[in-house]
């Protein structure tokens, strides 16, 4: 039995459903019982998700700016995987329980992804974690377009379909062509040991590059997971010390002493592996690391950069 109270509550949301509507589409057509159509579709939406929080008239607007204007509202409204947007919008705002959902969405669409390509549990690892910042994050080389990927998700289709083709494109980023290491390499060596640096700079590049090159792998191969996706976010992706810290919800001093300790970590694989492969003196090393120091944020670019990943944005 509906009471008089459940009756004028149901008549507000109705109400607001459709004030939001129009503000955000004024240029469409009101229908009679519009108002109580998105009603119904944001609880049900809501329903979908439970303990996910966004703002109706949020939601509301979301649907509005999807729908095509050359249709009747209420049935291009039906065509919308509305459940989907709904997870989606709460992931734009930063809702953590949506987050959180949206990683379970996300976790075994990437390994399926990553399974077929033979991908090993450190690159699964670092997949999910480039899918998450390609869907999550704004995107730095775009200021104008300062908003999240995942804003831009139509509801067309299934939220499950839209994230399982960032993940096949980024797995094909990550694990095609494997052959371009060796010019990575080379390029890391070039930034580290410009031909202008002089003939000490030069003894070391004739005598140790195959050295070098050997120790830039083990480096980064030795890094943990999150060392090697922070340094990816900071060094290649160009994400600031702010911006990651208002990614992973830390204050940015957390960031930055991650962002450090990473950086650190390549410095001691680096000096460790060159250890075992240059029978030289410990004063020698010490110069040749200090060379390393001050030149590696130039050569990390290219010691992180996935095989065959282009330095453009998606």
């Amino acid at each position: 039995m509906v009471t008089g109270r459940e009756d004028t509550d149901a008549r507000e949301r109705e109400e607001a459903a459709l004030a939001a509507f129009v503000a955000a589409r004024p240029e469409l057509a009101v229908t009679p019982g519009l108002g109580r159509a998105l009603a119904s579709v944001v609880a049900a939406a809501a329903a979908a998700w439970p303990g996910v929080s966004l703002a109706a008239a949020r939601f509301v607007a979301a649907l509005a700016a999807r729908l095509a204007a050359d249709r009747p509202v209420e049935a291009a409204l039906a065509e919308l995987c509305t459940g989907d947007l709904y997870l989606a919008c709460a992931c734009v705002e930063g809702e953590p329980r949506a987050l959180a959902q949206f990683d379970r969405l996300l976790v075994p669409i990437v390994e399926r992804a990553a399974g077929r390509r033979r991908a090993t549990a450190s690159q699964q690892n670092d997949l999910q974690q480039i899918v998450r910042e390609r869907l999550l994050m704004p995107r730095p080389s775009a200021p104008e377009e300062a908003h999240a990927r995942l804003a831009e998700y139509s509801g067309r289709g299934s939220l499950r379909a839209w994230i399982r083709v960032v993940a096949t494109r980024e797995t094909l980023r990550l694990l095609a062509r494997p052959q371009r290491e060796v010019s990575g390499d080379e390029e890391a060596i070039a930034a580290l040991m410009p031909a202008d640096a002089g003939p000490e700079v030069e003894h070391l590049k004739q005598h140790y590059r195959e050295a070098f090159k050997q120790a830039f792998r083990e480096a980064v191969a030795g890094l943990s997971d999150r060392e090697r996706v922070l340094l990816r976010q900071h060094a290649l992706d160009g994400l600031s010390i702010d911006r990651l810290a208002d990614f992973y919800k830390v204050h940015r001093s957390t960031t930055a002493r991650w962002v450090e300790g990473a950086r650190r970590a390549v410095l001691e694989q680096t000096r460790r592996a060159l250890g075992k492969r240059l029978h030289v003196a410990a004063a020698e090393l010490d110069s040749i690391m200090r060379l390393i120091d001050s030149r590696l944020d130039i050569t990390l670019p290219t010691l992180l950069r996935e095989p065959g990943r282009r330095q453009v944005p998606v």
